[in-house]
């Protein structure tokens, strides 16, 4: 977690931005990364025939079903990171065999040291960071992740110089939609609830949380899904540019 001293702009709103699947494009990134490792550790250990596009959906449910269980406190870091593997070869209908554990361990380490230094961002992400930036607002993440990974992805995507501020719900000690996650966040970037703006792709932990902690909020949904919400929706990243975002 790292926050940067400046001056605060009160005339206009303090921006939090979720990270993954908002400015950084999780899904390209990971499954680029996850063919990788399949194909070069879990392939030739595995007691059966399996392909990277067999691997990759199964484990992408996983890894949502281990992410939750997380989030409400029922996994630590550390079990999740090999678990979400393990649970995906099990998926495929891999029976038990001998080094599945050993080879889950490995995978999990391998992505956590891959994964984070994938560069796809989303259209417009850089773009649209500079321009808020130079009409005044703070910018900052507020982000679901683990502190020592979602710092590598703001870094090395180039995101790290438009913004004050990177909170991880794993420095705070606290996850999204948590109002504490929220408030911790609002104190360490020294702004209040009525001067915050929440964009992120999560109706429940970016939206719904953020307007349960008082704040504004905006739904990026990227694929039009369209869920009922009473917040704000934006399709792309460009959209937001043309939106008074002071305005609630």
């Amino acid at each position: 977690m790292y926050l940067r001293e400046m001056p605060h702009p009160f005339q206009l709103v303090d921006v939090f931005f979720d990270l993954d699947r908002t400015l950084w494009d999780f899904d390209r990134n990971s499954r680029e990364a996850l063919e990788e490792i399949f194909l070069e550790i879990a392939q030739p250990a595995l007691p059966e025939v399996r392909t990277a596009d067999e691997f990759i959906p199964v484990y992408e449910e996983e890894n949502e079903k281990c992410w939750k269980a997380y989030r409400e406190g029922q996994l630590t870091k550390e079990q999740l990171r090999p678990l979400r593997f393990r649970n995906a070869m099990r998926g495929l209908g891999i029976a038990e065999f001998a080094g599945m554990d050993a080879l889950a361990e490995q995978m999990g380490t391998a992505y956590v040291e891959r994964a984070p230094y994938r560069t796809a961002l989303f259209d417009g992400a850089q773009e649209v960071c500079a321009t808020l930036k130079n009409r005044g607002h703070r910018l900052f993440i507020l982000t679901n992740g683990f502190e020592e990974v979602q710092h590598i992805k703001v870094n090395r995507s180039g995101l790290e110089p438009f913004f004050d501020g990177v909170f991880t719900s794993d420095a705070l000690g606290y996850k999204k939609p948590h109002p504490e996650c929220y408030r911790r966040g609002l104190e360490l970037a020294g702004s209040t609830a009525d001067r915050a703006l929440m964009i992120g792709d999560d109706l429940e932990c970016d939206v719904e949380g953020a307007l349960e902690a008082g704040w504004d909020a905006i739904h990026f949904d990227p694929h039009g899904v369209k869920p009922a919400t009473s917040a704000r929706r934006v399709e792309n990243l460009h959209a937001l540019l043309e939106l008074d975002l002071n305005q609630r």
